[in-house]
Order: structure tokens, then C-alpha cells, then sequence
């Protein structure tokens, strides 16, 4: 699409702000002008159709969906979280890999899960992030930071990271990071959602954010597929973005990679191009720094109403 050219990364010729859609209409390509009002009439029937033929599904599931999210807030157990994941979702079993443990030595790879006192860094691309890293850390004390524009880093939970991906709401500001030492925190740096296909550049963060207290570093790269999964913009209501996971029946799976780096320095000098070059050697493309969170408001408003000339 070239008049969204504006928001390529030159290098890459990467957009990664552009949504993926979801694969549940027709497109008949090649439509002339005599039989454009037959095809339009054709593809609202067919997405009649298919509504109604998935609407049972979604209705079923729905119930299942909300009990065991309750179970799980209340519990914690993975159980809840994976019966979610595989059966009313339809991921296969989410994993992780490091570089040179096998898959098989599973006591050196329990050593590289998130745990009490990580710092994590990931990068940021759906509603699922949170559930997606819950689901192999050691611990259900997770607590997720997404800085905004300015710098200034604010809560969130696994739950409440879905409202702040589909619905752009804000949690609670947060003040002193040294109070969440005894959890595990996920720092979401890019502070916005992105197609999966880019790194976006990190924000810096407010200098009064320290990490001293944080003895371990690792950030986890995230790869989901199907990319419409993805949520770039804001372009659906959360609800919609259920009925999809609970009636899309494609092939749904999760990859993740894991890298531990010592913290041995404060927040301000943190290898941040060490830990951003982990994301680059699994298809995490860096892009440039004007593809930025400001960016990506012009982009929506450009998107939403086209009134860019």
C-alpha cells in the first residue's frame, strides 16, 4: 500500500504497524464495475453465514473462557492457564528454547524460566503477551511495565494488558520499581504493539527507574502465530478479538526464545543493544527510531481517516 509508504522502515521495507486481517471473508478480486453491488451482496451473506455458524462455538466456550480465568486469578495454577491456551484457544502447548540446552535437559532449562526478582524484557505484540509469558514463569507474581511516550512506566497485570492492547487504557503509574523485587517484572519497552514482524524502538525510560535491585536479566522473544493474532491497532473490541480466538481453527502456536544477561550496572547503562540484538537474531527485525510510538499515532489517525494528503 503506498500511501502508508510513510510508515515503512526504509532499510527493511517493514510496516510494522499495518493489521493483519482476519482470514473470515471473501475477497473476489478483479470485480468489475457491472457486478460490484452482486459481490458485495454475496460477501454480506457469506459473512451472515459464517457469524452464525461460529456464534454456537463462541457461546459455548465463553462460560469455560471466564470460569477458568477466575480459577486462575484465584489459584494461580497453570492448569487453568493451559486449558485455556489449548482448548478453548487452540494453541498447541506453549514452550521455549535456549541456545545450547536441548530440549530434553529440562532441569537447565527450568533455570532460565521467569522467576522471583527477574527483570524481563519482551517484546510487545498482542493481548496474549502476558498470559503468553505467565504461562512459563515460576511464579504467578508477575507484574507488567509499559512505559509511554514520556518515559513513565505503569502497571499492569497479565488480565489488564489486554485493556491496555485493545482498549489503549492506562494503568497505575508506578513510582519506585525497588518495591517489586520479590516479583517477576516484565518490561515491555517498545510501550505500544506492533505486527510482530519489527522490534520497535525502545523508549527511554524516566531516569528516577533504577534496576539495581533486579540480580538477573533475560528478555524473551515472543513469535505468534497466525500473525492476525496480532494487534498492531486497536482496529476491534476485545470481544471480537475472543470470538476470533475461540472459532478461528488454523494452526495457533507460540514460539519463545530466552537470553540471560547479568545486571551488574544501573537502569541508565544497561546493554540495551546486547538485549535488543537477541530479538534481531530471531527474526525481530530493528527498525528505525522514527517508527516510534508517536509514529504510530499519526499512522491510526491516518489509517482511521485517511485524512493524510
Amino acid at each position: 500500500m503506498e500511501k502508508f509508504s510513510n510508515w515503512r522502515d526504509k532499510a527493511t521495507g517493514i510496516s510494522p504497524f499495518m493489521p493483519i486481517p482476519f482470514p473470515n471473508s471473501t475477497q473476489n478480486k478483479g470485480n468489475t464495475s457491472n457486478n460490484k453491488y452482486s459481490t458485495k451482496f454475496n460477501k454480506c451473506i457469506y459473512q451472515l453465514v459464517l457469524f452464525f455458524t461460529k456464534l454456537p462455538l463462541f457461546l459455548t466456550k465463553l462460560p469455560f473462557f471466564i470460569i477458568a480465568s477466575i480459577l486462575y486469578a484465584i489459584t494461580g495454577l497453570h492448569i487453568f492457564l493451559r486449558f485455556v491456551f489449548t482448548f478453548l484457544f487452540g494453541f498447541a502447548p506453549i514452550r521455549y528454547a535456549v541456545d545450547g540446552i536441548k530440549s530434553s535437559q529440562v532441569e537447565k532449562l527450568r533455570s532460565y524460566e521467569p522467576q522471583r526478582g527477574d527483570l524481563i524484557i519482551a517484546n510487545y505484540s498482542s493481548p496474549l503477551d502476558g498470559y503468553i509469558i505467565a504461562s512459563i514463569a515460576q511464579t504467578t507474581n508477575i507484574i507488567i511495565l509499559v512505559p509511554d511516550r514520556d518515559g513513565n512506566l505503569f502497571q499492569y497485570s497479565p488480565w489488564s494488558l489486554i485493556d491496555h492492547a485493545v482498549n489503549q487504557i492506562q494503568g497505575s503509574p508506578v513510582d519506585d520499581v525497588s518495591k517489586l523485587k520479590n516479583k517477576v517484572v516484565v518490561l515491555l519497552l517498545e510501550g505500544t504493539t506492533s505486527n510482530n514482524s519489527a522490534l520497535l524502538p525502545f523508549i527511554k525510560l524516566n531516569p528516577k527507574y533504577t534496576w539495581d535491585e533486579f540480580a538477573r536479566v533475560k528478555s524473551v522473544v515472543i513469535k505468534l502465530y497466525p500473525s492476525y493474532f496480532t494487534l498492531p491497532i486497536s482496529n476491534c473490541s476485545s470481544l471480537y478479538y475472543l470470538y476470533q480466538l475461540f472459532t478461528d481453527f488454523s494452526k495457533k502456536y507460540v514460539k519463545i526464545k530466552i537470553y540471560q544477561f547479568d545486571n551488574t550496572h544501573s537502569q541508565q547503562q544497561l546493554d540495551l543493544p546486547r538485549i535488543r540484538r537477541s530479538f534481531e537474531l530471531n527474526s525481530l527485525n530493528l527498525i528505525n527510531q522514527d517508527l516510534s510510538i508517536d509514529a504510530k499515532a499519526r499512522f491510526i489517525d491516518y489509517y482511521i481517516t485517511h485524512g493524510a494528503k
